[in-house]
């Protein structure tokens, strides 16, 4: 049961990316739907013929079995449910030459992850051992969920970011155009999109968000106090003090994160090789890749600004998860801007481009012209 709650959870995501996605078909959805069933009665059937050979052998042996069998069954399942669901359209492409370097840039973010996830795998094996009674078996819900998540989130997201990366390296091997600056030239744009950054970040006060902070992870705080199950008082308390110091220490990080954001993009475009690759998949630029379209991105429209510096302007929706059943269609969806510098003499790329980006993505506004 394990795995098919997953499985239509992995299913009902990336059905749900793909119905606002520009080249949906119904016709598609039900194939892929049809397939995706066919799968999960696979790995039922397969878990169901694993407990009846080890129903009758000893408990250690018969659970190690079944769990096996779930965990494999899993993980097998969202894999089969992502290559299902991606339409044709939508695959990207990553054979490579056998000279190409494949980049880092997507599976660097897993790693981090991994690495945040053992050590809190390590931190919570440790005081299962260490605390008394029922704090330390408490420790082992943590422990499992992160065990949970490098298993089945960690690992099929891995294969995902392989495959952005490959994409990526294949862009910069074979793009179909690509455009060097000079190191003023690179400069002077950081600035400006420094300033353009700094334009969206809201003026408030860091006085007034400190209250506003302090008000939230009291309300917390003082809702488990109240509410929490636990009995024995100073125990309730520390749960109190550390999701309400929690809370807080977020907020006051998210407050000065949007702060340093002109900073920390004229940061991250000049740590950034100071070129830009248009390729057959996505857009590399400012040491990012973002695909054309993908299950859950596309491009929605690109244009000039014509405002010095030149730069060709390229909006993108996102998907992050709604409620299917809104009658909002944009609902969970979030518009993403990517600008690229124009370098000088330009226009006969420029016109390539758009020829390209019509072909690519005929349902997006392609307005270079």
């Amino acid at each position: 049961m394990i795995a098919v709650l997953l499985a239509l959870l992995a299913g009902a995501g990336a059905w749900m990316a793909w119905r606002r996605n520009p080249l949906y078909s119904t016709r598609t959805a039900l194939r892929s739907a049809a397939f995706v069933l066919l799968a999960i009665a696979a790995v039922i059937s397969v878990d169901v013929a694993v407990v009846n050979l080890t129903i009758h052998r000893s408990p250690t042996l018969a659970l190690s079995a079944i769990g096996g069998a779930v965990v494999m069954s899993t993980i097998a399942l969202i894999f089969i449910i992502q290559a299902i669901s991606t339409p044709k359209e939508a695959k990207l492409g990553t054979g490579l030459p056998p000279s190409a370097k494949v980049v880092h840039v997507h599976r660097q973010k897993i790693y981090q992850w991994a690495k945040l996830l053992a050590i809190l795998l390590v931190i919570c094996g440790n005081l299962a051992f260490l605390l008394p009674g029922i704090y330390g078996e408490l420790m082992w819900v943590p422990g499992g969920i992160a065990a949970a998540l490098g298993l089945f989130g960690l690992l099929p997201l891995y294969f995902k970011a392989r495959g952005l990366d490959r994409a990526a390296t294949a862009v910069t091997s074979t793009p179909w155009i690509h455009w060097q600056y000079s190191p003023e030239e690179w400069k002077r744009w950081a600035d400006v999109q420094g300033e353009r950054a700094g334009a969206k970040v809201p003026k408030i006060s860091s006085k007034r968000e400190s209250i506003v902070a302090v008000l939230i992870a009291a309300g917390v705080a003082l809702g488990i106090l109240i509410f929490c199950p636990v009995s024995f008082w100073p125990m309730r308390t520390l749960f109190a003090l550390s999701f309400g110091g929690g809370i807080y220490g977020f907020l006051v990080w998210k407050a000065r994160n949007d702060r340093a954001a002109p900073a920390k993009v004229r940061a991250t475009i000049l740590s950034a090789a100071p070129e830009v690759y248009f390729g057959h998949d996505g857009l590399f630029c400012d040491g990012t890749f973002t695909t054309w379209l993908s299950m859950s991105i596309y491009l929605q429209s690109a244009a000039i600004d014509a405002k010095p510096p030149r730069n060709l302007v390229f909006r993108f929706v996102t998907y992050v998860g709604s409620n299917p059943y809104s009658a909002n269609l944009n609902s969970g969806s979030i518009a993403l801007e990517h600008r690229v510098l124009i370098p000088t003499g330009a226009e006969s790329d420029i016109a390539r481009l758009q020829t390209e980006l019509t072909a690519r993505c005929p349902k997006a506004r392609i307005a270079f012209s």
